[in-house]
């Protein structure tokens, strides 16, 4: 299931394996997404978007997904051991480093950056802790950050709109002419800094008690809580940093003046922005102002979040006072220490510049990163070109090496299953042995699609003979579309292969490798079990939960629908990039024909009769059957997929029934219909996701009919593989070439049936045929 109420309540929870495994995936997941040690290289270098975006992304949804996920469960994992130390390691390491890599950076917004970093780093600490108290005090704190840090982005961007910089050493030369924007800055610096009364110093109020009242060995709680005071006081120097820089009011190091910024900067009047620019950022500043006076607006949200992360009714007291409190006089000791450093912040210059190292954490993500790109481009080339010899050997390899490994480490297999074949088996495997080795000595390409059809058909066959009429169906209308195809394609190229080389040993043997990993791994994996638990899940459960009885279609519409969608676009995208391909470069020249002028084949119209009044006939039964098969799917036999390639094979008919090359196209569009098959999938999708879940069916009412939208996703298939098949014949098919007819010399017409009977069959054929 992926319904989190479901989730939590499973008894997976109990068992402390798969519990382990669980924690460490969230934890990565949450730390790549908020940006935790050691994935937090990414979320500074983000600051290059415009300040709306960067607002969005470091205040809202962006990186709270991640915290968000961990609050989710937290009711399951709080208290955990692995859970703590994850967390509470990562997230304080991560604010720290933010905390000290945001007072040595000159940048306003990229100083905002890593206070992010910072920020959400003591939300996952909180997180980690797991006490009712802890996770009340990341959802306050949450509150707080989003309103302080979209204030304090959109601000810096109105700063580096008018003054056309966010250096604070070129602003300090310049005159700040911004009152009001400066005091968004100022009101969201204090709230980020934990001054009163803003919501800031209540929500790292609520975080110092947290972590005091850590039901924790007194040594682990003084350690942790002294981690916490330093970043708090980190927190509160880079906030009157970023204050001071905005106001260009920060008192300029000796060592400015020989630097370039410093040096060239003008001194000119920044003046105020309009009130549209300012506005918006004072509105969420005065927000943290009015709830921090007034925190016990929150109170009921906050309990109703906290009830949810900590699985029991929270009695909450959100207050600007709490009394004397040990969190109070750490609250006091940060502002006190911090103003020191603000102060002293010339002095501490000296140990802020920053000193690039030889490497940085963003230059080992993207080693990484193109070290990827590399491996992958190196097993690529080990498939690439066109010999199919190249392609065949990496899954031939990899599969006797799997083969190897089974035989070295498997020591007993489980029993046979009796009574598993029939006489009929080993008929069809003899037919398709046959088919198969006829295929491998055909000299000719017609040939070769004859028998390799044959082998088709008898898979076909052994389908039907087991029961799986729905594979049986596809299997049936893929061969023959697939010799459409080829044989629109086979008119393109030469009649026979060309000159084999002289069969490699090496070749041989690995054919004869392959194929004996192949016989042992399907000897060694099928008929030694009965039906696999989702087997007898689906055949148990599956007409009762969807309705439907048709359950090879039930499962690729309802249970699976999301990876046949995911197939749909693949399906789609493929069409597009076959349709480029043959756009861009024109596909190879159609052999021409040469008959007779007196022969019937010279005349098109006459020569496609019978064809073509068969295809009036045959070709609306096909589609109005396609068109049941589409309907019943869901009960019976059929499905879009189905459907679809029924219909195709009935445009095949009509297409190869017509006489020209100008009749011959199916004036269809064929991009529009696979386009409006994954529109038309996505869509049901979309509507399945406000009821509940991404693909959920629904039951509609219409007009008193029971329509399930699984069966508007068999539409959308059905359009999809449809267009697909019509871009095929028309863009393949295109060309096709009329047959050249001749007029033979007077020594070369038809003899008397006394000379005729003079000649050889083998002349007369050659005669009738036209072939020089």
């Amino acid at each position: 299931t992926t319904v989190i109420t479901e989730i939590l309540a499973s008894d997976v929870w109990t068992h402390s394996t798969p519990v382990t495994w669980i924690i460490v995936m969230l934890a990565l997941a949450a730390f790549t997404k908020s940006a935790q040690f050691p994935f937090q290289s990414w979320l500074p270098d983000s600051m290059v978007a415009i300040s709306p975006v960067s607002a969005y992304l470091h205040a809202a949804a962006m990186v709270k997904a991640g915290i968000y996920l961990l609050l989710l469960f937290s009711p399951v994992l709080a208290g955990n051991t692995l859970w703590f130390v994850l967390l509470v390691s990562s997230g304080l390491i991560t604010a720290l480093m933010g905390a000290i890599s945001a007072l040595r950076r000159y940048d306003l917004k990229e100083l905002l950056a890593y206070s992010t970093m910072s920020q959400l780093g003591y939300l996952v600490a909180l997180i980690g802790l797991g006490t009712p108290a802890a996770l009340t005090a990341a959802i306050v704190h949450t509150i707080a950050h989003a309103l302080f840090k979209s204030a304090l982005f959109l601000a810096v961007g109105v700063i580096d709109h008018e003054a056309g910089t966010r250096d604070m050493r070129i602003l300090t030369v310049r005159r700040m002419a911004m009152p009001a924007t400066l005091m968004v800055v100022l009101l969201g610096s204090a709230s980020m800094a934990g001054v009163p009364p803003l919501l800031g110093f209540v929500s790292k109020e609520s975080l110092f008690a947290a972590f005091l009242d850590a039901e924790l060995p007194s040594g682990v709680t003084a350690l942790l809580t002294a981690v916490v005071v330093l970043i708090a006081i980190c927190t509160f120097t880079y906030s009157g940093r970023l204050v001071l820089g905005a106001m260009g009011r920060y008192r300029s190091p000796k060592h400015w003046i020989n630097t370039p910024r410093g040096a060239g900067a003008s001194r000119e009047t920044v003046g105020e922005a309009s009130a549209a620019f300012w506005g918006y950022p004072a509105v969420n500043a005065s927000l943290s102002l009015i709830l921090g006076m007034l925190p016990f607006i929150l109170t009921g949200t906050v309990a109703a979040a906290a009830h949810v992360v900590t699985g029991v009714e929270q009695d909450l007291e959100i207050s600007l006072w709490h009394g004397v409190t040990p969190a109070l006089i750490l609250s006091i000791l940060v502002i006190v220490l911090g103003s020191v450093a603000v102060w002293y912040l010339p002095v501490l210059e000296a140990f802020l510049v920053p000193r690039p190292l030889s490497f940085s954490g963003l230059g080992v993500v993207e080693k990484l990163r193109q070290a990827t790109i590399e491996f992958g481009a190196t097993v690529s080339s080990w498939t690439s070109g066109l010999n199919p010899g190249r392609h065949l050997a990496v899954p031939s390899v990899l599969l006797v090496v799997l083969a190897v490994a089974g035989f070295i480490t498997i020591d007993t297999l489980p029993a046979q299953q009796e009574n598993l074949t029939r006489w009929s088996d080993w008929l069809l495997v003899a037919v398709v042995a046959v088919g198969v080795i006829a295929t491998i000595r055909a000299r000719t390409r017609l040939a070769a699609i004859a028998v390799l059809g044959t082998v088709g058909f008898a898979v076909t066959l052994w389908f039907f003979a087991l029961g799986s009429v729905d594979v049986a169906l596809t299997q049936l209308l893929v061969e023959i579309l697939t010799i459409v195809v080829m044989v629109l394609l086979l008119h393109r190229l030469p009649k026979t292969f060309g000159k084999a080389d002289k069969l490699s040993k090496a070749g041989l043997l690995a054919a004869i490798a392959a194929g004996i990993a192949a016989f042992a791994g399907t000897y060694a994996l099928t008929g030694r079990r009965g039906m696999s638990d989702p087997a007898q899940y689906l055949t148990q459960q599956g007409t009762e939960v969807t309705g439907g009885n048709n359950l090879v279609n039930v499962i690729l519409v309802e249970f699976r629908a999301l990876d046949t969608l995911g197939e749909l676009t693949v399906l789609g995208v493929a069409g597009v990039a076959v349709a480029a391909l043959l756009a861009s470069r024109a596909p190879n020249p159609v052999r021409q024909a040469t008959i007779l002028k007196t022969s019937p084949l010279s005349d098109p119209l006459d020569n496609s009769t019978y064809l073509r009044t068969f295809a009036k006939i045959a070709v609306p039964i096909l589609v109005v059957v396609s068109l049941i098969l589409l309907v019943r799917g869901h009960n019976e036999p059929g499905g879009g997929f189905v459907a679809a390639l029924l219909t195709g094979a009935a445009f095949a008919l009509l297409y190869l029934a017509a006489p020209t090359d100008d009749a011959a196209p199916i004036k269809w569009p064929y991009m529009e219909l696979t386009g409006a098959g994954v529109a038309l999938g996505s869509a049901v999708g979309i509507y399945g996701l406000i009821d509940g879940s991404f693909l959920k069916p629904i039951y509609l009412d219409i007009f008193g009919f029971e329509l399930n939208t699984s069966l508007l996703f068999d539409i959308g298939v059905y359009f999809a593989v449809l267009g697909l098949i019509l871009g095929a014949f028309n863009m393949l098919g295109s060309e096709r070439g009329l047959a050249k007819a001749i007029e033979l010399p007077p020594e070369s017409t038809p003899k008397t049936a006394s000379a005729q009977n003079n000649t050889t069959p083998r002349q007369r054929s050659r005669e009738r045929e036209g072939v020089k």
